[in-house]
């Protein structure tokens, strides 16, 4: 017999394999050290429940630990944060399987795989996603099922009949988990979504790749290596054209030689300017500056899904009106939350992509702004730049020539050469190669060389068109290109990669890079590499469907709660909602109350006894009746002696009887029994 407090095989089975599950799922954001500690641990827990290695020392147990944290600062730098503190907790949870011993410590592992699963969800809120937990919490709730049910001693013979026993812990578990759907769904339905009681930590150490608010040339050649999904947009109408798609983030005007980042114009934190407020928030009041875009034509109005990307700011097209609470427009009209974005976020926006900005003046102080380079840097650009300035009419003229420089000489490339110091001059005259990065950046520096206010605008540009008319925008959409100042007609978009490879922007990347090797390199995985299937993208495109409907589903899912519950009781309050609760939860309750207890009303015999009474009854027939008193082993006797070509069945059957009567079993054997009743019929 084995003793209580120790863990039985087969929940040391399903304990392994929840822990497996709840391993993998966070694996895409843990250190890949991590994971193999996690193999580790589960070879040791087989090889020790095997007698083979021993028990960790304390002194062992203290050194992993050690190794652990300090290899956690070595990652991160700090424990703070979101993905941090995952790791940390399960490095816990990996060492507390390696030194668990008795059925105490394995249901602390226990209630910490629930913990760490359902943790999942800060990271991943897609339908796949949800599913998958469902699946580590039916692993989970099965290992725990199996510490509370002790291992059978089962015989050669009871093994052949009984090969279902492995599988109980799972069958009970789905069946707790099915009684416990009602509730979760009551309590979905029903309960409104709080907010956290506690904030969640920015990550630190995001996998995920996106547009920052800085740039280097080479940045973006990075982004075109991931299919990685930034967001998906659905708009009250047609899709407008491929060329109009530009999704504008973020306003780079300070450029140190190497990178551009945001001027201390671009704060925001919401201190007053000398022309009002940095920033106008959704539903509040208008800023003075906003009199600066003139907005022509009609709006379109779309909704944007953004993934979490771990910053505050937003995309959108040109002139953009936020339309949902939390978001503002900033002073260089590009959008802002008034969060990071952490989880997948929707807001709606309505664009003018008819338009003209600060079109009468452009003052003093931005002015400086926008011309302002490095001194020292790019001699051989300020020199040509100069002296084109010169020979040129007019400030549109020197942009045609700049262009027609761009598209005689340069290469659409992923894998440009190095820069050093002065990269733009080494980018012009030299290498000649790049990416979106490489050309915007040095068309904004020869501009502002020439005496012509530019900056550099980061986002998105483009799409994936989806047959169920909404865009998905990706990664390897990521865009960087140029506004330049024109009297008279203010900030006008200049993209000089469009004068490079045109076909990035009126068809994708793919068809700009032709067969470059660069494209989707850090997608391997992806099902983009298998568009020209159709049958693949098919399916494809459909998952991307359901994922979309269910993201905008929970999204939106507050509006239509409030409305539903307006419409069944009459009122959105507490004490409505907690009434509601407790009729309805009490109930769920009560009904699967009563169907546990069912068997207890309609018999006065268990189960057991009533497929026993079964046997009785077919042996009646055969003109074998049982008589009063008499035993279930002197009637098998005395069937078996009166009927010989039935003794090994009936025998059989009543050994199994007995066993279960009066040993240790569960009632799994019910069905064995039953069919053996059947076929002696």
């Amino acid at each position: 017999m084995i003793p209580a407090w120790q863990i039985h095989r087969n929940a040391l089975v399903w304990l392994l394999l929840a822990f497996a599950a709840v391993i993998l799922i966070h694996s895409a954001h843990l250190p890949n050290w991590i994971t193999l500690a996690a193999l580790v641990a589960v070879i040791w827990r087989v090889q020790r429940y095997r007698g083979v290695w021993p028990t960790p020392s304390r002194w062992v147990k203290l050194s992993l630990l050690a190794m652990c944290v300090a290899g956690l600062f070595l990652e991160y730098g700090k424990l703070t944060g979101l993905e941090p503190m995952v790791a940390l907790l399960v490095s816990a949870y990996t060492l507390k399987l390696l030194e668990m011993e008795h059925r105490r410590d394995a249901l602390l592992v226990v209630f910490l795989a629930f913990f760490i699963a359902a943790v999942q969800a800060l990271f991943d809120q897609s339908i796949g996603n949800a599913i998958y937990i469902l699946g580590c919490i039916l692993l989970i709730i099965a290992a725990l099922v199996g510490l509370h049910q002790g291992d059978v001693l089962l015989s050669t013979q009871s093994q052949a009949l009984f090969k279902s026993h492995a599988l109980r812990p799972l069958k009970k578990g789905l069946v707790i988990l099915l009684q416990a759907i009602p509730l979760m769904i009551l309590l979905f339905i029903i309960m409104p979504r709080l907010g956290s009681l506690w904030a969640v930590p920015i990550q630190s150490h995001s996998a995920k790749t996106g547009v920052t608010d800085t740039m280097s040339p080479g940045d973006y050649s990075r982004l075109g290596r991931s299919a990685d999904l930034a967001f998906r947009v659905s708009f009250d109408g047609e899709i407008p054209r491929q060329h109009q798609l530009y999704w504008r983030g973020l306003v780079l005007s300070d450029f140190d030689g190497r990178q551009w980042s945001r001027s201390g114009l671009d704060s925001y934190s919401g201190r007053d300017l000398n022309d009002g407020g940095f920033l106008q928030w959704f539903g509040k009041s208008i800023q003075p500056w906003d009199s600066l875009i003139e907005r022509l034509g009609q709006p379109i109005r779309y909704s944007v899904v953004m993934e979490p990307s771990q910053q505050p700011w937003l995309y959108s097209l040109p002139t953009p009106v936020p339309q949902s609470t939390g978001v503002a427009l900033t002073r260089d009209f590009w959008l802002l939350s008034s969060a990071p974005v952490t989880a997948k976020t929707q807001y709606e926006v309505d664009s003018w992509l008819d338009y003209k900005v600060a079109a009468n003046d452009l003052s003093n102080y931005r002015q400086s702004i926008e011309l302002e380079i490095p001194p020292g840097y790019n001699p051989r650009t300020v020199e040509l730049a100069q002296r084109w300035r010169r020979e040129t009419s007019n400030d549109k003229a020197l942009i045609r020539k700049v262009l027609g420089l761009y598209n005689e000489q340069f290469v659409y490339t992923l894998q440009p050469p190095l820069l050093g110091k002065h990269s733009v001059d080494e980018f012009l005259f030299d290498t000649q190669r790049g990416f979106c990065g490489h050309f915007s950046s040095s068309f904004v520096f020869f501009m502002r060389a020439a005496g012509v206010p530019a900056r550099v605008v980061a986002g998105y540009q483009g799409g994936e068109r989806h047959p169920d008319n909404y865009l998905l925008v990706r990664q390897y959409d990521a865009h960087a290109w140029a506004e330049v100042w024109i009297a008279g007609e203010g900030w006008i978009r200049v993209d000089p990669t469009a004068a490079v490879a045109p076909e990035r922007i009126e068809a994708n990347l793919e068809e700009a890079l032709g067969d470059n090797e660069g494209f989707l390199a850090d997608s391997p995985l992806s099902l983009m590499h298998f568009r020209h299937i159709n049958w693949l993208n098919s399916l494809r495109l459909k998952l991307d469907s359901l994922n979309y409907s269910w993201a905008r589903w929970v999204l939106g899912y507050d509006s239509i709660q409030e409305d539903l519950l307006e419409k069944w009781l009459g009122a959105y309050n507490p004490l409505r909602i907690a009434l509601a609760l407790l009729i309805a939860g009490g109930g769920l309750l009560g009904l699967l109350a009563l169907w546990q207890l069912r068997h207890r009303f309609s018999s006065k015999h268990d189960e057991l006894d009533r497929v026993f009474l079964r046997l009785c009854q077919t042996l009646e027939k055969a003109g074998i009746p049982r008589e009063t008193g008499e035993g279930p082993r002197a009637y098998a006797q005395r069937v078996a002696e009166q009927r010989p070509d039935l003794a090994r069945q009936v025998k059989g059957i009543n050994a199994v009887y007995e066993h279960m009567r009066y040993g240790s079993e569960g009632q799994e054997r019910l069905k064995v029994l039953k069919n053996a009743i059947r076929r002696l019929k």
